[in-house]
Formats: structure tokens, C-alpha cells, sequence
């Protein structure tokens, strides 16, 4: 882990994030899509809204930001700080005061008060003591474990005060707030449990959920914040079906939908009754890794020669239809380490795939070609383009239950696609917290003292022109050794259906305290 941890500032991450996105969008960071559709003001309380998601929700994985728990986790859960997810300003929930002192070491955060666990116990210090403690060793990991391990200590001054020294002062120690939900120590042990139940302070209660079907939460009526939520409930329901969520919106069975690429819209294209919001974030990646331990994938020359075989501007067209960005670079447009030559490495050369898998003598060798659901449609596309290149790939589409083992044993039988975050705010954050391009414990089991190296030197960088040449180094050697490399880059879209005052935070995870009906 880094000795030191001094990454681009502040004011580069509120730059890049807010002027970078209204460039890629076109319109004000002042008013979003999600703000334009909830001009007029809200429909009326209670009623249960329905929402469709893509894939069963992984509970375990409940500390990280992911697709599977994007639209039930800040539901349930409450983060000490939020990010104004277009001007990057720190604003209270959990924590309404926060102060740093020797020069910015030391953070101290004074909690809110009448705050209660959905089991009724005060909210209190400990609790945050708690979660941290339990975040240091949680399995799968928590994404900002390495910076949770660099807090020297973590102090309950009293029930609303915990003081957070670090070995050295960092400056995205709110980005780590702002995804940290805080656990209930009376029911959170080794790990997250549906078994122990799952308690939070957030304006719902988890409760009935049915395998692969659905969760239902239900209005918690003594939350914290005065007159929310709004609504009654919430209904989950898992449709991993594309053609499915479609369906059921067209028919008016869903309010909600999100994970639909613009192939899915075009279903909806000229009706007025649906909105679709494309997340202004742009922080979501389509990746393809390979786990290095599988003994054809450990050839560097073969994981170079895949990603040359691949056809991403398909991708972009066929899926996306047009509306993503086509690069092997792992950060998003909006991103001060995006580079866009550098992206560009692995523009299609099926013939030099070709010879290269000659070369290594892999050609006609077999490979399995593992995806998410969500992502099954670039996997064809990918298998398509592997067979002209000479391999036998054979496609499996993944549960959420064999995702989450995958996750937590870095198992993966070959090659892997699926969707990453953390490509947006502080650049660094990816390369230590986003599982497939970790520095260090990543999902395809590669290591390098050159990454470390190279990861430190990004971090050390203070001066623009030494960040610019630091990340230009880093995603260089990302595409050089290809063990995890991006397809496109794009944003996440949901479409609603009589929805007002939903939104969506800096991670791309709902929030709906003040959703109403119409």
C-alpha cells in the first residue's frame, strides 16, 4: 500500500467532473435530466414504486458500489457525507460537521443526533468505529480498504464524535465517505448476512427477498429525516431479460427501470409517457480481463493479441448504438487521466491477432468467456471476434451467486467481461478500489512491483504536467501487459414511468427518499 497519498486536488476532481460532463452532455450542470423531470414539483405520498434491475442483488457485497445493489443500497443504508454529484461538494447525512487539523491527518466528524437503527437502537459513534474496524478485513473487500488501513487510529471522543488520524494526510478521504455506508455492529459479524438480517438507518427497511425474483422495502416511519421517504414501498424485481424489462415498462407493470442500453430504448423511442436519463457521471466501463493464473491467458502476447482482435466500434454501434466511447483505457473521458491516443492502442488488427496467436502457439486453443448478464451482448459480439482470430471460445453467462464466488476466490476460468466504476472523480480511485484493476489482490490475479511503483508516482504527483505524465505512464503499462483492459466507455441509463423527485448519486446508485407517483 502507498506510503504517500497526494493525488490530484480537489479543485482538479471539481474541474474535470463538472465541466468535463457538461462538454460530453451538452447541457448545464446546473440542470440535469433528472432535474428537468422533476420540474413542477412531486406527485403525491405513498404508493409502491416497482423497479426492474438486471441481476439478483449480491447482500454480501454490500459495502461496494455495484449494479446488483445499486437500486435497494442507499435505500437501506445511510453514508456519513454525500457528493453533489455535479459540483463535488461534500454535503451532511450521517455526519453534519466535519473539521481536519494537523494539516488535514486528522478528520473529526460530529454525528446527527436522533438517528435509530431500523431496529430501533440510537445511532452512535461506535457504529462508525464499527464499520471501519469491520472494513479493514471485510470479504469481498471493501473498494477503499487500502485507505481505511492507512488510519492510524479511530477515536469515540463521545456518542456523537469519532475522530478519524491517518499516517498521512489524503485528499480523497470524502470520495471514501460518500460510497461508506455504516453497518449496524449488532447484526453485522464476519461478514454481511441476509440470515443476520439486514439492519441500516436508510428511509427503507430491507425487507422480503426471494432469490432471484424480488425484494421488497418497506418506509421506515422513524427516519431521520423529517417527512421521508415518501412512498410506501419499494419492489425490486430481478428480470434479467432485457426484452423482459421492456415488456413490463411498455405495459405499465414497472415505474422503474434501469441497466438498458440504447438498443433497449429504441423500444421506447417517441413515446412520451417514459423518460430516459442518461447518468451525467459517465463513470461506468465495459471491460474485458484475463486471468493470468489460466495458463494460456499467462502468455502476454495472447492477452495483446485479444484485445486486437476485438471489434469495440461493433460494440459501440451494435450495442450502444453509437453512444459510447470506444477505448481500451480504463478511465472515462471526463477523467484528467483519459488519454485518448493512448486509448486507441488496441484499434482492430485482426491479422496482426492472428499472427501473434501463431506465434505463441495458441492458435485454435480453447478459452471460456465468462460475462455478467447485463453484459451478454458484447460477450457475443467478443466470441464472434475471437473465432476470427483462431480461438475457441465458448460463452457462460453468469449468476449473481457465481459472480459473488468468482468475486471473492479470483477464480475466473478465463476470460471476463462485466462493468466497472470508479473510472470518474480522483483517478487514483481506480487503480486501488475498482476489483478487476487493483493494484494489488485484483479479480485476474496479476502483480507487478513496476505497478506499485508506477501507482505510487501517480499518487505522489502534485503539478498538472506531473499528473499528466504519471497516468500517461500508468495506462501504458495497463495496455501493455492487457490483463484487464476497457471495450467502451458509457453511462448508465434508467427510464421511469410517472417517477418525480428520484435521483441518483455520485456512484450511480438510486436515491429515492423523495421519489413520488404521479
Amino acid at each position: 500500500m502507498p506510503d504517500i497519498l497526494r493525488t490530484a486536488s480537489r479543485r482538479n476532481v471539481l474541474r474535470w467532473g463538472a465541466a468535463g460532463t457538461a462538454a460530453l452532455f451538452g447541457a448545464s450542470a446546473c440542470e440535469s435530466a433528472v432535474d428537468q423531470e422533476n420540474e413542477g414539483g412531486g406527485g403525491g405520498p405513498g404508493g409502491e414504486l416497482v423497479v426492474a434491475q438486471a441481476s439478483d442483488l449480491i447482500a454480501q457485497n454490500g459495502m461496494n458500489q455495484s449494479a446488483q445493489n445499486a437500486t435497494w443500497r442507499m435505500q437501506v443504508f445511510d453514508t456519513l457525507i454525500r457528493l453533489d454529484r455535479t459540483t463535488r461538494e461534500v454535503q451532511p447525512r450521517l455526519a453534519t460537521e466535519w473539521t481536519d487539523s494537523e494539516g488535514g491527518r486528522v478528520t473529526t466528524l460530529t454525528l446527527r443526533d436522533g438517528v435509530t437503527w431500523h431496529s430501533g437502537r440510537a445511532f452512535e459513534a461506535e457504529d462508525v468505529k464499527f464499520t471501519l474496524e469491520f472494513l479493514r478485513e471485510a470479504q469481498p473487500p471493501f473498494a477503499f480498504a487500502w485507505l481505511v488501513n492507512m488510519l492510524d487510529s479511530i477515536d469515540v471522543t463521545d456518542r456523537r464524535t469519532v475522530r478519524l488520524a491517518l499516517t498521512e494526510p489524503v485528499n480523497n478521504l470524502f470520495d471514501m465517505l460518500s460510497l461508506m455506508v455504516v453497518f449496524d455492529r449488532e447484526t453485522t459479524s464476519d461478514a454481511l448476512s441476509l440470515a443476520n438480517g439486514i439492519i441500516g438507518t436508510g428511509p427503507f427497511t430491507f425487507g422480503e427477498y426471494q432469490q432471484g425474483v424480488s425484494l421488497r422495502l418497506n418506509r421506515y416511519e422513524d427516519y431521520w429525516d423529517a417527512g421521508r421517504p415518501r412512498l410506501d414501498s419499494i419492489l425490486v424485481r430481478i428480470m434479467t431479460r432485457p426484452e423482459a424489462r421492456m415488456s413490463a415498462l411498455r405495459s405499465g407493470q414497472l415505474h422503474l427501470a434501469t441497466g438498458l442500453t440504447p438498443q433497449d430504448l429504441r423500444q421506447i423511442e417517441g413515446d412520451d409517457r417514459f423518460t430516459a436519463t442518461p447518468y451525467e457521471n459517465y463513470s461506468g466501463g465495459i471491460y474485458l480481463g484475463a486471468n493470468v493464473n489460466v495458463e494460456l491467458l499467462s502468455d502476454k502476447s495472447v492477452r495483446q493479441a485479444i484485445h486486437y482482435a476485438i471489434d469495440r466500434e461493433r460494440i459501440k454501434q451494435d450495442v450502444y448504438l453509437g453512444q459510447a466511447n470506444a477505448t481500451a483505457s480504463p478511465w472515462s473521458a471526463t477523467s484528467p487521466a483519459y488519454n485518448e491516443e493512448l486509448g486507441n492502442r488496441y484499434a482492430r488488427d485482426l491479422d496482426r491477432a492472428k499472427q501473434m496467436l501463431r506465434d505463441a502457439g495458441a492458435d485454435g486453443a480453447e478459452v471460456k468467456l465468462q460475462t455478467a448478464g447485463a453484459t451478454s451482448q458484447v460477450a457475443e459480439i467478443v466470441e464472434f471476434n475471437l473465432r476470427e482470430a483462431g480461438l475457441r471460445p465458448s460463452i457462460q453467462v453468469l449468476t449473481a451467486a457465481q459472480i459473488d464466488e468468482y468475486n471473492r476466490d479470483y477464480t475466473y476460468e478465463g476470460l471476463y467481461i462485466a462493468q466497472h466504476g470508479y473510472s470518474a472523480l480522483t483517478p487514483t480511485n481506480l487503480i486501488f478500489s475498482a476489483a478487476p484493476y487493483r493494484v494489488t489482490d485484483n479479480l485476474f490475479n496479476f502483480s507487478s512491483p513496476e505497478y506499485e511503483t508506477l501507482a505510487e508516482d501517480a499518487l505522489r504527483a502534485e503539478s498538472e504536467q506531473e499528473q499528466r505524465t504519471a497516468y500517461d505512464a500508468l495506462t501504458e503499462f495497463l495496455l501493455e501487459e492487457a490483463f484487464c483492459c476497457d471495450l467502451v466507455q458509457g453511462t448508465n441509463t434508467t427510464v421511469t414511468l410517472g417517477v418525480k423527485q428520484w435521483d441518483y448519486s455520485v456512484w450511480d446508485e438510486l436515491l429515492l427518499a423523495d421519489a413520488t407517483l404521479e
